[in-house]
């Protein structure tokens, strides 16, 4: 039976409050006769926690397996920590990731609940929940409010989750349960109708707090300025741990999701190209138009921890999400008039996934000298459901005479027609060999075995299928400590991607497959307040699908493109109460092989070759401005436009300003001021078609938050 995430949250609630009178009670009355025995708490906490670490840094990353600072990863990465999610009041992990170095953030709807993530001219592929890779698609992303730190790592991750983008992977990672009681509420209001409430609260369950509990709740409720929208979410997330030995935990938990949204797919452009210069609060649909979005996420951990530093891990993760939309869009260019073809369509989506991991990482003793083995299996599998969706009868409609209320029409939907599985198995593994006292070398890669399946619903025949047989996808770094403060590195890492297209005998096409070059530079300042990187790259991505040169509708894996630039990012606190963090990154995209019109042309030309994200907080140490605090930032992207052929769309660069006051009112209380885009900049954010899915940036918006600590 599946549970309402508030339910969820109460009902964790209701167990930690209960177990947290029984233990104080017990306590009270057995501390005069007994002192209780020594037990080992790990706190549900590592070394890589951002929670209350007032930091806009992390200490450690989790992103590989392995866990080591960031100074260690010899590849581009970037941590949106927990400090800088409250200072800002980002609740959505686009709106977070989207302020990491290099990264291109594309939206699909007005409420920003479709979106795909891209770095370095690809798309990730994956996203990775607390290490375990998921596939992106048209499902939300779960709120900010149940993780501890994003984790952005550029470039190939195949090591990590096999068959996948070479742009890289996001890893979100979860809070953890404390063996201290500990309250969190925090109560929002803004522009635009917001309204927003969480609470968080966690302790020990028992009086040595080997047993802890957590739960988070957030009900949230907004409108939108564009005409009509409204985005609502509900979530609930809860999880139990357990010491069951003073070096094994098991933790287990869930985290459920839902969204009702009214859905808007974007404005129409002139037939020519150009952007139509409208109000932002343009609407091309309809007040009957609807999003309703679920997401459930259930998993388990064992987690051993070995004498010698070590650690065995085991994890499992089952996640079910479903998408409805009722969509009322453009689907033609736009007249001088104002008028348009309005097409009508609905479309029921599901799709489940679930992984199974294990690995072993540990240090090991040879020569004299320390180094790190990890070594690991998985198993993955995933299932679509598609082919539910169908089209009412176009009719005529006007954004300059916009009439909302028009009948949404009946559309039977078929139910689904085709059911994808998607499954991999793999082994994975890497060495790092200290050659000498400041020189590694890390070799390693993932021996996977993977396969895609298409079946009709209907008679259960396979009607596509992919097999690329056993796939080795190697990776080697070399990293050289030529300083106490410094870290050169080299990496090369391959990638491989099973892909949809379909050949003459309607089977998939070979899979990519892709290379990666990078050197870089990274240092720690300040004893390690402050950390920065610099990085060049080079991407090579091979046997891409292009059109078949003899058969129509047909596909062929004959496509070469390159990514190349330069990303460079700064973060942490120069002096102490001054945060920071400031990225550039340059790229690069061409065709290399591809069909005449495209050969040499931008691949990516959603990528600005330049951007900029700058944001900075400073705390008063001054006895009369003590507890106040004042920030700001600035988000720059250069021009970068939509082809179709011939037909190019054209969107400017911008910048974007934003602005924060903070005042804690005491140990408990604190008040956050955040407003984005100060300037109320009229710009772009998004183009892709005449038709459709060209979206204006979000209008000046302001937010007020409270917030309460115990």
């Amino acid at each position: 039976m599946r549970m309402h995430p508030l339910a969820l949250a109460a009902s964790l609630l209701a167990t930690l409050a209960t177990a947290q009178a029984q233990t104080t009670a017990t306590t009270a009355t057995t501390a005069a006769t007994a002192a209780l025995p020594e037990v080992k708490v790990t706190d549900g906490a590592d070394g890589a926690t951002t929670e209350g670490s007032g930091q806009y840094t992390a200490r450690e990353v989790s992103v590989g397996k392995l866990q080591q600072t960031p100074r260690e990863t010899p590849q581009s990465i970037s941590v949106v920590t927990r400090q800088q999610l409250d200072d800002r009041n980002l609740t959505k992990v686009e709106d977070a990731i989207k302020l990491s170095t290099g990264m291109t953030i594309t939206r699909l709807d007005g409420a920003g609940n479709y979106n795909s993530f891209q770095s370095r001219g690809f798309d990730l592929g994956a996203i990775q929940l607390d290490g375990v890779p998921i596939p992106q698609g048209n499902y939300s992303t779960l709120d900010t409010a149940m993780y501890d730190r994003i984790e952005v790592l550029r470039g190939p991750a195949g090591l990590l989750q096999g068959a996948s983008e070479p742009g890289g992977t996001v890893n979100l990672v979860r809070k953890r349960a404390p063996a201290k009681l500990a309250i969190g509420a925090d109560a929002a209001v803004g522009s635009f109708g917001l309204r927003r409430g969480t609470v968080d609260v966690g302790g020990g369950l028992n009086a040595e707090g080997t047993i802890r509990a957590r739960a988070v709740a957030v009900v949230e409720d907004r409108d939108s300025h564009i005409d009509t929208l409204f985005n609502n979410k509900r979530l609930g997330y809860g999880t139990l741990e357990w010491d069951i030995a003073p070096s094994t935990t098991v933790s287990v938990g869930a985290a459920q999701q839902r969204v009702r949204a009214a859905i808007d797919q974007g404005l129409p452009t002139y037939a020519d190209g150009r952007l139509a210069d409208l109000p932002r609060s343009s609407f091309a649909g309809l007040r009957a138009n609807r999003q309703d979005l679920e997401t459930t996420d259930v998993f388990a951990e064992l987690e051993h921890r070995l004498a010698g530093g070590g650690v065995v891990r085991l994890s499992a993760r089952d996640i079910d999400r479903t998408a409805f939309y009722r969509s009322a869009r453009a689907n033609s260019a736009l007249a001088a008039n104002g008028s348009f073809t309005m097409e009508t369509v609905d479309g029921d989506f599901h799709v489940r996934t679930r992984n199974y991991d294990a690995f072993l990482a540990t240090p090991v003793q040879v020569a004299g000298r320390t180094h790190k083995l990890l070594v690991g299996a998985s198993h993955n599998e995933g299932k679509t459901w598609d082919g539910n969706y169908a089209y009412g009868q176009p009719r005529p409609f006007n954004l300059l005479r916009p009439n909302y209320d028009l009948a949404y029409p009946d559309i039977p939907l078929p139910g689904f027609t085709s059911l994808i599985t998607r499954r991999e198995n793999a082994l994975y593994g890497q060495a790092q060999v200290s050659l000498a006292d400041t020189v590694k070398l890390l070799a390693g890669g993932r021996l996977s075995w993977a396969e895609v399946v298409t079946r009709s619903t209907s008679t259960g025949a396979v009607t596509a299928a992919a097999d690329p047989g056993r796939q080795f996808v190697p990776s080697l770094a070399l990293m050289w400590d030529f300083h106490p403060q410094y870290t050169a590195y080299a990496s090369y890492a391959e990638t491989f991607v099973v892909q949809s297209q379909l050949t003459t005998a309607k089977q998939l096409i070979e899979p990519r497959t892709g290379k990666q070059v990078e050197l870089g530079l990274k240092g720690e300042f300040l004893q390690k307040r402050l950390q920065a990187h610099a990085a060049l790259f080079r991407i090579i991505d091979e046997n891409r699908a292009i059109p078949d040169p003899v058969v129509t509708n047909a596909s062929i894996a004959g496509g070469k493109v390159r990514a190349q630039g330069f990303e460079a990012e700064v973060s942490g606190q120069p002096q102490p109460g001054w945060d920071l963090v400031a990225g550039y990154a340059y790229n690069d995209t061409r065709y290399l092989k591809a069909p005449v019109a495209q050969q040499g042309q931008v691949f990516s030309p959603i990528t600005p070759r330049h951007s900029v994200n700058l944001f900075t907080r400073y705390a008063f140490t001054h006895p009369a401005l003590r507890g106040f605090s004042v920030g700001g930032g600035m988000s720059w992207r250069s021009e970068f436009f939509a082809q179709s052929g011939a037909l190019r769309i054209n969107a400017p660069g911008y910048a974007v300003f934003n602005a924060q006051l903070g005042y804690q009112i005491n140990d408990h209380l604190s008040v956050n001021l955040s407003v984005d885009n100060l300037l109320d900049k009229t710009y772009y954010e998004k183009v892709s078609g005449v038709s459709r899915q060209n979206f204006y940036g979000e209008p000046r918006r302001v937010t007020v938050a409270l917030k309460a600590r115990y």
